[in-house]
């Protein structure tokens, strides 16, 4: 069950949110990579925050506005591939109508959701279409905007406009499709451990996410990857593969191939795929690159 516990950390500060009660000045980590007529500055990032968390330090804006072009997971701020989620959701993230969330989880689990749904102002029989890894992220978020967080306040969602209005060049790793894949390939047996680890995590230790998002803001890599990687990479490997490793491969062959090109790169990716083994920057030191801490 621990695993478990470690992925749904993990989801909660990769793909979907984190919430946040740390200081409300953050001093969060910038990676670098250089050579004579490359720069490529990595910064891992948080997605929901609260709205006075000020991560903007003279460092990481100046690396920002100094990069032609950036780079983020994916497009999921912009409003044309917004228009676009819907489908995609419907297509990845429901249940078929014989098989209700309610039919797939403990009976501890439904009254977990029984009484956090309407928390969230939602009740479990509007949740009963989800699968349960969306009805894990969407919990998860909603949890979070219940205690402060805002969507829009998160890193991806300031500097994704900021670099439109700039007329940066956009990239992105991954397409909207392929992130939900991600969790919609997974088994449906891990699909209800994480959503059952995330109701009884709400109800049980509703703080549980502090010292992880003390570590992001105080630039702690160590504690980074322990509370979201440790566990999950040791006892649930398949998942962390699939969801961590083969990501993060993927990721140092794009910034290989823009360390071999020219310019300056911004990018902003989930701050759990940045640290300990099989994170992307131990990867590019293995490929013989040399990155250091702005």
């Amino acid at each position: 069950m621990a695993a478990f516990k470690s992925f749904k950390t993990w989801i909660v500060g990769g793909v979907a949110a984190l919430a946040l009660t740390a200081p409300a000045l953050a001093d969060p980590t910038l990676w670098h990579l250089s050579d004579e007529d490359s720069d490529v500055y990595i910064f891992g990032t948080v997605h929901i925050l609260r709205p006075d968390m000020d991560w903007r330090t003279p460092v990481v804006m100046s690396a920002f506005e100094s990069a032609d072009t950036v780079w983020f997971e994916a497009p999921v701020n912009d409003p044309a591939e917004q228009a676009n989620m819907m489908p995609l959701v419907q297509r990845y993230g429901l249940n078929p109508p014989e098989r209700p969330l309610s039919s797939q989880i403990s009976e501890e689990a439904n009254a977990a959701l029984a009484e956090i749904a309407p928390l969230l102002g939602a009740t479990p029989a509007a949740m009963e279409p989800l699968r349960p890894w969306l009805a894990s992220v969407q919990i998860t978020v909603g949890y979070a905007v219940v205690e402060g967080f805002d969507p829009t306040s998160g890193v991806e969602a300031q500097l994704w406009p900021e670099a439109v209005a700039a007329g940066k060049d956009l990239q992105y790793f991954e397409t909207v499709e392929e992130q939900l894949q991600f969790f919609a390939n997974l088994d449906r047996e891990i699909e209800v451990e994480l959503l059952e680890q995330t109701l009884f995590q709400i109800e049980e230790s509703p703080e549980a996410l502090d010292e992880l998002v003390n570590a992001w803001a105080s630039g702690d890599q160590v504690t980074i990857d322990r509370l979201m990687n440790g566990e999950f990479r040791d006892q649930a490997p398949e998942v962390y593969e699939v969801l961590i490793e083969q990501r993060n491969e993927h990721w140092a062959d794009v910034v290989e191939e823009m360390m071999a090109g020219s310019g300056t790169v911004f990018i902003a990716v989930g701050a759990g795929h940045l640290p300990g083994e099989g994170g992307l920057i131990g990867l590019l030191e293995d490929r013989g690159f040399t990155v250091t801490q702005e």
